[in-house]
C-alpha cells in the first residue's frame, strides 16, 4: 500500500528549485525523479493557496482570499478523503494550516501538538514563528513519521518564504535558503525512502524580486512539482496533476482513496 509525504515548501520559485536544489537534481539526473512545474492559482498568497492545495478548489471558489482570515476553515480537504478511506495522517506545518483544518484560531500554548482525530491526523507539530528553521521542521516531521507511521505526512517549511520577504526572490539570501533546505532534505529523504514513502515536492507560490508575491507574474506563480518515488524511476504515476487544484485528487488516488 502506497505511503506519501507532501513537502510543501512555502515561497519556492520553480527556477530557484531547478537551480539550487542540487541533491534533488542529482536524483533527477539519475532517473530517480520526475521534474516538472505548475502555475499556482490567484491570488498568489499563502493562506489561500494552502487551502487550494488541500481542498482542490481555487481561492475564488473556496473563499479564502487573503492571509488575514484567521480561524476560517477551508471546507473538505484531502484529509477528509484519507480519513474516510481509513488512512492515517500526520502534519508538521505552519499554524495557518491548523486554522484551515480545525476552523479555529490557533493558540500556541494549547495547540502546539494538537491532533485532529476527525481528519485522521494522529500526530502534529504546528509552529507559529516564520523564522522557525527548516532543519527543525524536517526533524519534527521525521519524529512524527517514526512515532506514528502515517500513510500521509504533510511537511510545510517556511524558510524560503521568509528569505524572500527579507531579501527578495533574486537575492543571495533567498538562494541560500534553498541550498540549506536541499542539504537537510539530503539527510531526511533517504530515511523516508527506506521506510517506503514516496515524496511529492511543490510550493504554494513563488517570490518577486521586490520581496513579495500575490500577483500574476511568472516569478510569483511558477512553482516546482517534483516526484521522488522511493523505488526510483522517472515517470510519475497515474493522475499526475496538471494544475494546483489537482494535487488533492492526485494524493487521494495515489493513496487508494479514489
Amino acid at each position: 500500500m502506497n505511503k506519501l509525504i507532501l513537502l510543501l515548501v512555502d515561497g519556492l520559485r520553480a527556477d530557484t528549485a531547478r537551480d539550487y536544489l542540487g541533491y534533488v537534481q542529482a536524483l533527477n539526473e539519475a532517473g530517480r525523479a520526475h521534474w516538472s512545474s505548475l502555475r499556482c492559482e490567484l491570488p498568489s498568497l499563502s493562506r489561500p493557496l494552502y487551502a487550494t492545495v488541500l481542498n482542490g478548489r481555487t481561492p475564488l471558489d473556496h473563499g479564502i482570499l487573503g492571509n488575514s482570515q484567521a480561524g476560517q476553515a477551508c471546507g473538505a480537504t484531502v484529509f477528509d478523503d484519507l480519513a474516510h478511506a481509513g488512512r492515517r495522517s500526520a502534519v508538521a506545518a505552519y499554524h495557518w494550516v491548523y486554522e484551515l483544518l480545525a476552523g479555529e484560531v490557533f493558540d500556541p500554548l494549547t495547540h502546539r501538538e494538537a491532533a485532529l482525530p476527525r481528519l485522521g491526523v494522529e500526530g502534529a507539530r504546528w509552529y507559529w514563528e516564520d523564522d522557525y528553521p527548516d532543519s527543525h521542521l524536517l526533524a519534527d516531521a521525521e519524529a512524527l513519521r517514526a512515532a506514528h507511521a502515517p500513510d500521509f505526512l504533510l511537511v510545510h517549511p517556511m524558510g524560503l518564504d521568509l528569505a524572500g520577504h527579507r531579501h527578495g526572490g533574486e537575492s543571495a539570501g533567498y538562494s541560500l535558503a534553498a541550498r540549506r533546505l536541499d542539504q537537510v532534505l539530503a539527510q531526511a529523504l533517504p530515511r523516508w525512502h527506506a521506510a517506503g514513502y514516496d515524496l511529492l515536492l511543490t510550493s504554494d507560490h513563488g517570490m518577486h524580486a521586490d520581496h513579495w508575491h500575490g500577483g500574476p507574474l511568472a516569478v510569483e506563480r511558477d512553482v516546482p512539482l517534483v516526484w521522488l518515488p522511493h523505488q526510483g524511476g522517472g515517470q510519475p504515476p497515474a493522475g499526475w496533476p496538471a494544475a494546483q487544484t489537482g494535487i488533492r485528487g492526485f494524493i487521494a488516488q495515489h493513496l487508494g482513496c479514489r
